[in-house]
């Protein structure tokens, strides 16, 4: 499973297509493969230029309030996008409808969708803030798509561009992702539309490097962020309007990157039921052991 995710206007959004589109084409990921648009703002509808608009997200949380219906089910919630070989999950109508979305009901759901395809490529938001963070719990379930995929996503695929302003905007994704919990062997920078010199990306990979280094790390050390992946300069606004494959200078990058990480790094077991502990659930009784019960 894999999450893609970057500051806005870097081009994210064209990478889970892209990344998706390499994966299918790959016998060895198997079959059916899925794009879930998670972001608040969604915006694969239009890049699919998709004609309807649902099913989508909201359907699929609904259909888990009260069961877990079965893969077939779950499938059929979605697009088949042939020229590409994926499926697509629909992302919120509108952005406020975040409150809609339960967040048991949203893990179950989840984890369906991982029962149900081979491989799930996320397109969602960077931002990870929670309760912990300083938020607040209304903050947490806005995010809790994000925080549910970043928590499980075998590959994190963290999109950024080149330019100072453009690499300290991926570096404070990177170091939100790491705050996160996400293990940096995880995470896979990438640079879009990058510059075709290679001197010029070996000066962004040493800019990245030096960017993530710590306060604590020795003086000449490298940071923690690993090499990215450079997609160079496309044009692809024909191909998503028509529907058409991207380009492999694209698709097959990402796809070998997530390929690289997951023989590397064991997969992240899809969250399930959590055991609960004999006597930690307390009792229902009067007065303040009722409370303490429900509170």
């Amino acid at each position: 499973m894999a999450l893609v995710c970057g500051p806005g206007g870097t081009g994210a959004s064209t990478a889970a297509i892209a990344l998706t589109q390499g994966l299918a084409a790959d016998p060895r990921h198997g079959t059916p493969i899925l794009l879930a648009d998670l972001a608040l703002r969604a915006e694969q509808a239009m890049l699919h230029d998709a004609r309807d608009i649902v099913p989508g997200v909201q359907e699929l949380v609904e259909a888990h309030r009260t069961r877990r219906p079965p893969p077939e089910d779950v499938r059929a919630l979605a697009f088949q996008v042939d020229e590409r070989g994926y499926d697509l999950l629909l992302g919120l109508r509108q952005a406020r409808a975040w409150s809609s979305i339960r967040t048991r009901a949203f893990e179950a759901a989840f984890a369906s969708l991982r029962s149900a395809y081979s491989v799930v490529v996320t397109d969602a938001d960077a931002d990870l803030e929670g309760e912990g963070d300083g938020g607040s719990f209304e903050v947490e379930e806005r995010h809790v798509m994000a925080r549910t995929a970043a928590s499980q996503a075998d590959v994190v695929f963290a999109v950024g561009m080149a330019g100072m302003k453009g690499l300290h905007s991926l570096v404070r994704v990177l170091n939100d992702l790491r705050a996160f919990g996400v293990a940096p062997e995880r995470v896979v920078p990438v640079v879009n539309r990058a510059p075709r010199n290679p001197r010029a990306r070996s000066e962004i990979t040493a800019a990245l490097a030096a960017l993530t280094a710590s306060a604590t790390t020795p003086p000449g050390a490298r940071g923690w962020a690993p090499s990215p992946v450079f997609l160079p300069e496309r044009r692809v606004d024909e191909a998503l309007r028509l529907g058409s494959r991207l380009p492999d200078a694209l698709a097959q990058p990402l796809a070998g990157a997530f390929t690289a990480v997951v023989r590397r790094v064991p997969t992240v077991a899809a969250a399930g039921p959590a055991r609960v502990e004999p006597g930690s659930l307390g009792f229902l009784g009067g007065g303040e052991h009722e409370e303490a019960a429900l509170g």
